[in-house]
């Protein structure tokens, strides 16, 4: 394991800092963010934890190609092709349709989509030339469940789930696996800003009445990236309790 690694996007906070930090001991991990204080938070957070394994923390917008390439050729250069790529980097920018202008879109969709483009333009041709490998994209519910105020993000995340469908077909035959987690909602910053009675509201709708944690995210990650699902591809594993059933 001393050189086998994965690619973390958006690893500086949420869903993306939880995978970092709860990975790291059986993973060698890269991951970015766009802010220093926030990369170099995650890497605090990593320097308690027992492990042989490195974690290394670049500043980097996935929707700049240049500085994409820069990271991933150095990462090639010095560790080789890496063993799973997790693209969990995304933005919302929620607001009613009719208000959203073309730069909300440009910015929703070059964050959480071109971004995935851009890493695996420059990550995918060491991987297939090693014969294996990993894909995970991070969607959400949204993508199968409306939601007023996220059609840009909405429509971002439905199109992760064609995207993987159609890239498991091209790679698999190189030993790639490419699947989709979606999460509903999760436990974090952004659900602490909602008000509580509202949260006990939408808690009324999810079957299993509460909300997920950064725990059913990070083991549903593992299992896609692990041994475990070595005949899973092309597939999109939901985790919101049953709230889009």
């Amino acid at each position: 394991m001393t050189q086998k690694w994965m690619l973390i996007t958006g690893g500086s906070r949420g869903i993306g800092q939880a995978l970092v930090t709860h990975l790291l001991p059986e993973w060698n991990i890269a991951f970015t963010g766009r802010s220093e204080a926030g990369i170099n938070h995650t890497l605090t957070l990593t320097r308690g934890l027992n492990t042989a394994t490195w974690v290394k923390g670049f500043c980097c917008d996935g929707n700049d190609e240049t500085r994409v390439e820069q990271v991933a050729t150095s990462l090639i250069r010095e560790f080789g092709a890496p063993a799973a790529i997790v693209h969990n980097a995304g933005m919302t920018l929620d607001a009613l349709h009719i208000h959203q202008n073309a730069k909300d879109w440009h910015d929703v969709l070059g964050n959480n989509l071109i971004s995935i483009v851009n890493w695996n333009r420059h990550l995918l041709p060491a991987m297939m030339t090693q014969g294996s490998g990993a894909i995970v994209l991070m969607s959400s519910v949204s993508a199968f469940k409306g939601n007023s105020g996220q059609t840009a993000y909405a429509a971002s995340k439905a199109a992760m789930i064609g995207l993987a469908h159609s890239l498991a077909l091209e790679v698999g035959r190189f030993g790639i696996r490419v699947n989709c987690l979606a999460p509903g909602l999760i436990e974090g910053d952004m659900v602490q800003a909602i008000p509580e009675a509202k949260l006990r509201a939408m808690r009324q709708h999810i079957p299993l009445r509460r909300l997920g944690r950064m725990q059913d995210v990070v083991q549903a990650t593992a299992f896609l990236v692990g041994e475990g699902s070595g005949y899973v591809t092309g597939q999109t594993l939901v985790i919101d309790g049953g709230l889009s059933v």
